[in-house]
């Protein structure tokens, strides 16, 4: 989506990707997509997420600009970011700076899913959904995928499908905007990733748990050790992740069974993950064991 492509045959659509997709007549497919298709977005690498189509807004005669290969005219044209001449062509092979230009009127479709929206950020490769898809293509922007095959794939890495659209849209609420600054973990995006690719959408405590609700915890301090090591970390949902973090709630390393602090106790949903087992075994027990001991106080 967006400016996460190889080829700039055109300046591109004003995407917004947990909300609506924007593409025209010249795209292969562009007349296959209707109102309850269920679809996934993606970027080149990974599945960003998934929903019903809700609507799909036409727009007739809107002027489009292309850009071509000044040689042979084609017009997917690779742009070479860190390298010159700018644009290669990847039919004639030329290198070249400038593109031809022409304008063009088509129709613009938006396709919009936002009130079904489910965030898989990365659970799902592209290599993945492309052993789906109803065709080997590699460079349509939309691609048919075979259904039965996507929901199988969504349930093995436990994704539910997205529930019906509601009857009633949510409403707007007024908002604001503030500074602050912050100290960001380099290579935390990257490390968050790697474990849905291993654990799927699976709070590692809890069980099947939405994307937006997953986050990355490391067994180790990473104030301490700044480091991201997949063996030393876990998917757990967000309110898990700050009891783990906080030292009410470990791992016994031994049984991989759930410990809680006298402290959740009085709360009956955390009450119930004592004696859980551990839904991950691709993990080190040594990390294990020194954050048990960190939070019991014992080996």
């Amino acid at each position: 989506m967006g400016d996460n492509r190889d080829f700039k045959g055109n300046d591109g659509y004003p995407d917004v990707p947990e909300s609506y997709y924007v593409f025209d007549s010249t795209v292969q497919n562009s007349k296959l997509v209707g109102v309850g298709d269920l679809v996934v977005v993606r970027n080149r690498e990974i599945a960003l997420g998934t929903a019903w189509v809700e609507a799909v807004d036409v727009e007739p005669d809107v002027p489009k600009v292309r850009y071509r290969c000044p040689e042979c005219k084609r017009i997917a044209t690779k742009e070479r970011k860190f390298e010159k001449p700018r644009y290669l062509c990847q039919r004639c092979r030329l290198l070249f700076d400038e593109r031809e230009s022409e304008t063009i009127t088509v129709t613009r479709y938006t396709a919009r899913y936002g009130a079904t929206w489910r965030g898989l950020d990365g659970a799902l490769t592209v290599r993945q959904l492309r052993a789906i898809a109803e065709n080997k293509s590699t460079q349509q922007a939309i691609s048919p995928l075979r259904v039965t095959a996507l929901q199988a794939l969504l349930e093995a890495t436990a994704a539910p499908l997205p529930p019906e659209v509601p009857a009633d849209a949510p409403r707007e609420l007024p908002a604001g905007r503030g500074e602050a600054l912050v100290k960001v973990r380099k290579g935390q995006p990257a490390f968050r990733k790697a474990l849905l690719q291993r654990d799927g959408l699976n709070c590692a405590i809890t069980g099947k748990c939405p994307a937006e609700a997953l986050q990355a915890a490391h067994l180790r301090a990473f104030a301490v050790h700044e480091k991201h090591d997949t063996a030393e970390g876990l998917l757990l949902r967000a309110d898990i992740h700050v009891l783990f973090d906080r030292g009410l709630m470990a791992v016994n390393p031994t049984t991989l069974e759930v410990v809680i602090m006298p402290a959740l106790r009085a709360y009956p949903a955390y009450r119930e993950l004592e004696g859980l087992v551990l839904g991950v075994r691709e993990v080190s027990r040594e990390a294990l064991r020194a954050h048990y001991k960190k939070t019991v106080g014992v080996d």
